[in-house]
């Protein structure tokens, strides 16, 4: 059950801006966003993320509560470049205790990768985001094409991940009606672990909805509830 929630609540803040669009000059110096979650048309947590930028530094808070037994803390800083977002560090705490970080290393090639006592230094593809930043990097950069390749650090691995995207879709929100931009997974053979976000093309590129389906099935559907944006 913890994989389960920890691993939705990764997701949530992982798929929030997977699309591909020109860079944003207006995205907002601050914007705050609540969510609420649901398995199977039930309640069971939310979660709200906290992102700030002055166009030449960044910083996210996200925190998410599952099942009222899981609090995850994600905290990232790093540099807005030309080519998108660059991050410099990340960490992550479950119920107010150290669980993982990473720190980039660009001029190196190389990220240092934290779980509780141990630690590695692993490789550092160009393309590499942290599981808080990479939600963000697409409404500051162009990724053009149906497929989109990325790479993803939580400081346990580095992995590869490659989305699709399906096209434009209209659902409906505690917000409204949104026109969106549907984006989904692409599974590899033997991987039972599926997701797809519907991400609101005129309000950049936030998530309306995302849908997490763990390998047993379970499938959590995530909502999002309100948008506060500054200049």
């Amino acid at each position: 059950m913890k994989h389960t929630i920890a691993l939705f609540a990764l997701l949530l803040s992982t798929v929030q801006a997977l699309a591909a669009r020109a860079p944003d000059e207006g995205v907002p110096s601050r914007v705050e966003v609540k969510y609420r979650v649901s398995v199977a048309g039930l309640p069971v947590g939310q979660g709200v993320d906290v992102f700030q930028h002055d166009g030449k530094t960044y910083s996210i808070v996200s925190e998410s509560t599952v099942a009222l037994v899981l609090t995850v803390r994600r905290e990232a800083k790093g540099s807005v470049t030309a080519g998108g977002l660059r991050p410099l560090s990340y960490v992550e705490t479950r119920n107010g205790r150290f669980k993982r970080s990473a720190n980039f290393d660009w001029a190196a090639g190389q990220v240092q990768l934290t779980e509780g006592d141990q630690t590695q230094t692993v490789p550092l593809p160009p393309n590499t985001w942290d599981a808080a930043s990479l939600a963000w990097n697409f409404a500051f950069s162009r990724s053009d094409g149906k497929d989109l390749q990325v790479h993803m650090t939580d400081g346990r691995r580095v992995t590869h991940y490659t989305y699709t995207i399906l096209g434009r879709e209209k659902i409906t929100t505690p917000l409204g009606e949104l026109e969106t931009m549907h984006v989904k997974k692409v599974q590899e053979n033997g991987d039972k672990r599926a997701f797809e976000v519907w991400l609101a093309i005129d309000r950049h590129l936030l998530p309306a909805r995302v849908l997490a389906t763990e390998k047993d099935g379970t499938a959590f559907d995530s909502m999002v509830e309100s948008v506060n944006l500054a200049p």
